[in-house]
């Protein structure tokens, strides 16, 4: 299931020393957030996983299958409500197997959200 456009948007875009950063904001309309949770919407982990892939996709411009989810730590909760705008810095490398290595974090400001670590294959 594709979220970008729709769940999220991508507002801005950066190219850093070491990969690239996507300020992102959450639809927090989206019927995602009305099953997690009512009232209180918190942005599940497995989405924003499938931000960082659908992300990371857009910077390889190839169809990626997720291998391996090496680390995934959740900090803190995305609430659409009250995180306005959140940023994910995108670092990707192509190892010596042709599969990528991405590595996430996603903060605003100085909290972090999430460090993910993860292998990818092309499809």
């Amino acid at each position: 299931m594709k979220l970008k456009e729709d769940f999220f948007r991508v507002i801005s875009t950066s190219h850093t020393a070491t990969g690239i950063d996507y300020k992102v904001v959450f639809n927090p309309e989206h019927q995602i957030y009305k099953s997690h949770f009512p009232n209180n919407p918190i942005t599940p982990g497995v989405c924003i996983i499938q931000i960082v892939k659908e992300l990371a996709i857009e910077i390889t411009n190839h169809n990626l299958f997720l291998k391996k989810l090496s680390s995934a730590k959740f900090l803190n909760v995305i609430n659409p409500l009250k995180n306005e705008e959140v940023t994910f810095s995108i670092f990707i490398s192509l190892k010596e197997d042709e599969k990528y290595k991405v590595d996430a974090l996603v903060y605003h400001e100085h909290l972090q959200f999430a460090k993910l670590s993860m292998l990818f294959n092309k499809q």
